[in-house]
């Protein structure tokens, strides 16, 4: 029925985190033709919004449970909790530390060159912008496979980098060459969305005329409304 690889490589938890870094927890949801999707539910063939490209069709998945719910759950595995807000998310959400996020930001052109960049969840843990926590069962992820690096659209704000199978550290290799935050960058970046946020939540000031329609702390936000009222 479902066209992907189930496989467990909960013996070998250090292999598996270098191998599995993005894939994305089972319960999250995306963004595809079909509206919001959970990501268990996809199979190789549906369409997928992407960030760059529009409706692109999976070509390849797997499920992997990289931790069975015994004993004590490798530090390397515990997910990263990012709180509603943070990294423009409409909730709490549950991320693999090394899954990378796609965000806008104008520190990250600042220091890339490019409002668009990619930070590594467990470097926001460092600066308290996030937290790791003990999962309740167990760790399984998808990991989807399309033609070309992807970003995707995460149900709960976030977008997903989905980098071509074995491309992960070879960014500039991609035609969606997005540059990887280390942690000081991931820091600032980090403290310019908080700015940003904040800047959205102060109320007008008396006699000031408010701009019509909604306002968002990004074009990012702007999207993921969008997709929420489409779908």
């Amino acid at each position: 029925m479902f066209d992907w690889i189930t496989q467990s490589t909960t013996d070998e938890p250090n292999a598996a985190f270098s191998s599995e870094a993005n894939g994305i927890l089972v319960g999250g949801s995306i963004a595809t033709e079909f509206g919001w999707r959970p990501i268990e539910a996809v199979c190789c063939g549906d369409m997928v919004l992407t960030f760059d490209n529009g409706f692109r069709p999976i070509v390849g998945m797997r499920r992997v449970c990289l931790w069975n719910g015994r004993d004590t759950c490798p530090d390397a595995l515990l997910p990263v909790l990012i709180e509603a807000n943070v990294l423009d998310n409409t909730r709490d959400v549950r991320v693999l530390p090394e899954q990378g996020i796609m965000v806008e930001s104008n520190a990250a052109e600042d220091y890339r060159g490019d409002l668009f960049a990619v930070l590594i969840p467990r470097s926001m843990q460092a600066y308290g912008f996030a937290d790791r926590v003990q999962p309740s069962g167990l760790i399984e992820v998808i990991i989807l496979e399309f033609e070309e690096t992807e970003v995707i659209y995460g149900q709960c704000g976030l977008h997903y980098f989905v980098p071509k199978t074995g491309d992960m550290l070879a960014e500039k290799e991609s035609h969606l060459a997005y540059k990887m935050l280390n942690t000081e960058e991931t820091f600032v970046v980090l403290e310019d969305l908080n700015t940003a946020h904040m800047q959205h939540l102060i109320p007008l000031t008396v006699g000031a005329v408010p701009k019509k329609g909604p306002q968002f702390a990004s074009p990012l936000s702007f999207l993921a409304c969008r997709l929420c009222s489409v779908f």
